[in-house]
């Protein structure tokens, strides 16, 4: 998803001086599950079942979702029509960075997750992912038409919440991630409700499982507006 390790260094440095200034920066946390694929490669020649194969294999974090100064945003769908009751849309990308290490706000959040993976349950095997990696992505919201719907959504939601904070002369967010991952600790529900079922399976038989707390399917959940401007819009909670 780059063309040199070079540009990867750049894009980066651009994201931190966004961050620097004020700016929050969101990614799509891709499509196609953790294998960037929504189905297996068709046709007849060799190559073919080798992309299977591996594309089953492993887990393929995509950039820049997975770069440590971005936002990384899944997708949910409603069901049955229930908005009341989000799941994991089936394309939502996620999983871990085999480039970046994780940061310190994630730890507690992630090792718990990964504490309770059961390969039993259709968890990839550990030789498949780099649990030591960036983990994403790290909330989501609606995504009926994949992650380039829910990044947006999701922009759109703290713009509002940026409003909000200079209209009370308060300073821009600029880079969530510690806020983000203190906020739904200490206040687990409110900011973002819990999405608990769903997968990054797609075409294949292993994959991460959304489950309760933050997990790399749809992150933290999907956002809470009073929640958001009690813990975002303002500085007295966080």
């Amino acid at each position: 998803m780059f063309l040199s390790q070079g540009q990867v260094d750049r894009i980066n440095a651009a994201f931190k001086i966004l961050g620097a200034r004020g700016v929050t920066v969101f990614g799509s946390s891709g499509d196609g599950g953790s294998h960037f694929s929504f189905q297996p490669f068709m046709g007849f020649k060799p190559i073919v079942s080798t992309l299977n194969k591996i594309a089953c294999e492993f887990q393929f974090p995509v950039f820049p979702t997975t770069s440590p100064y971005v936002t990384s945003v899944g997708g949910t769908v409603w069901e049955n029509d229930d908005a009341s009751n989000p799941i994991a849309w089936s394309g939502s990308g996620g999983g871990f960075s085999w480039q970046f290490g994780r940061a310190k706000h994630q730890e507690e959040a992630v090792m718990q997750y990964l504490g309770n993976m059961n390969e039993s349950t259709g968890f990839p095997q550990p030789s498949s992912f780099n649990n030591q990696g960036r983990a994403y992505p790290d909330l989501a919201a609606v995504s009926v038409d994949g992650t380039s719907q829910s990044s947006p959504t999701m922009a759109g939601i703290f713009s509002l919440i940026m409003d909000h904070r200079l209209n009370n002369n308060l300073a821009p967010l600029g880079f969530l991630g510690p806020r983000l991952y203190e906020v739904n600790q200490k206040y687990p529900g409110e900011a973002f409700k819990d999405v608990v079922d769903g997968n990054t399976k797609t075409s294949c038989d292993n994959g991460f499982g959304a489950t309760k707390g933050w997990d790399p399917v749809t992150g933290w959940g999907r956002p809470e507006w009073d929640g958001l401007v009690k813990h975002f819009g303002e500085d007295s909670s966080a």
